[in-house]
């Protein structure tokens, strides 16, 4: 067997109780041998441990834990502090800007909030005009309807 093997299997059992291949083990590899008088020794510690009754705490425990916790130095790092107030940015601003495109989406494209349209001026121009709205360059300036059938373009006299 290779020794991670056994040692987590002497994790399990006490060496006594072990398998016969683990105890054959043991009695070769002087590592696995002395890791399992320590596991053996941890085991018992922990039994007398758990045998013996819990002590009282004494006047003022609670105010010493308390004190101590206050006089405690400040565990979080640099690095831990920068990544939280980034994180927190992040949040803040991916939050502005789903409400930005939220405010973009709601507003009409017209109205007392926006200009009017282009189209809208040109409509409001052809009002003013008092013309119709065409767009046929023969209504709007003097160009003879018709093109002359000997190709002509340009009015003759």
């Amino acid at each position: 067997m290779r020794c991670e093997e056994v040692r987590n299997r002497l994790v399990e059992v006490w060496p006594q109780e072990a398998p016969e291949p683990v105890r054959g083990h043991l009695a070769t590899c002087a590592k696995c041998r002395l890791y399992a008088r320590d596991w053996e020794r941890v085991r018992a510690g922990f039994a007398a441990l758990a045998a013996e009754p819990a002590p009282e705490p004494s006047w003022g425990f609670k105010e010493r834990v308390l004190r101590r916790l206050e006089e405690a130095p400040d565990t979080v790092g640099f690095a831990e502090e920068f990544f939280e107030r980034a994180g927190r940015r992040v949040v803040y601003a991916a939050g502005v800007l789903a409400l930005m495109l939220l405010l973009v989406m709601a507003v009409p494209s017209s109205g007392p909030l926006r200009g009017p349209t282009a189209a809208e001026l040109y409509a409001a121009e052809v009002e003013a005009a008092g013309g119709t709205n065409s767009l046929y360059a023969a209504e709007v300036f003097d160009v003879p309807a018709a093109i002359p059938e000997n190709g002509d373009i340009e009015p003759k006299p």
